[in-house]
């Protein structure tokens, strides 16, 4: 997967479209009563895209990227536990820092395949890809593509088995 080059020197400028996200991402992380399809249905209002948002499990808590939500997709058949974070925007370290611009930021698409298992307080830090089928242990640190059908624990994430496929 290709990082989009384009360095960020400061956060977009999207004034109440930006304001009315902040909100909807609070009651959807904040509000314990709402069901998992109602937080999803919120994360797309904000931009978030989804296969069919009525087929995903977003638990309590779950954080979606403030500045970039358009780039994350996920699929069908999904299960998203409490306090995972998906961030759509990073830090460069490999920036030239000036007085002027002492950090940039890139940007980068998250995409979620089908039938994809992400544990408690997991983050998503990187613009990867996580292929359908795959489970993800809970506090994991995802950094890099994941393959399908793939269990991946740890920080970073790293492979530990293979799942059978699931049938469509």
């Amino acid at each position: 997967m290709q990082f989009n080059d384009n360095l960020l020197a400061a956060s977009p400028n999207k004034g109440i479209k930006r304001i009315m996200g902040k909100i909807l991402q609070f009651i959807a992380r904040k509000f314990p009563f709402l069901p998992p399809q109602i937080r999803a249905f919120l994360q797309q209002m904000r931009g978030v895209k989804f296969s069919e948002y009525s087929a995903v499990f977003i638990g309590e808590d779950v954080y979606f990227d403030d500045m970039y939500p358009e780039l994350i997709s996920i699929g069908r058949k999904v299960i998203i536990t409490e306090g995972v974070r998906i961030l759509s925007h990073f830090v460069s370290a490999n920036h030239e820092r000036t007085s002027e611009a002492p950090f940039f930021f890139y940007k980068g698409a998250v995409e979620i395949g089908d039938n994809v298992f992400i544990g408690m307080n997991t983050a998503i830090v990187k613009p990867i890809k996580i292929g359908s089928g795959s489970m993800i242990g809970a506090n994991s640190v995802l950094t890099k593509d994941v393959p399908e059908n793939s269990i991946m624990v740890g920080s970073p994430a790293r492979q530990v088995g293979t799942l059978r496929s699931v049938p469509r």
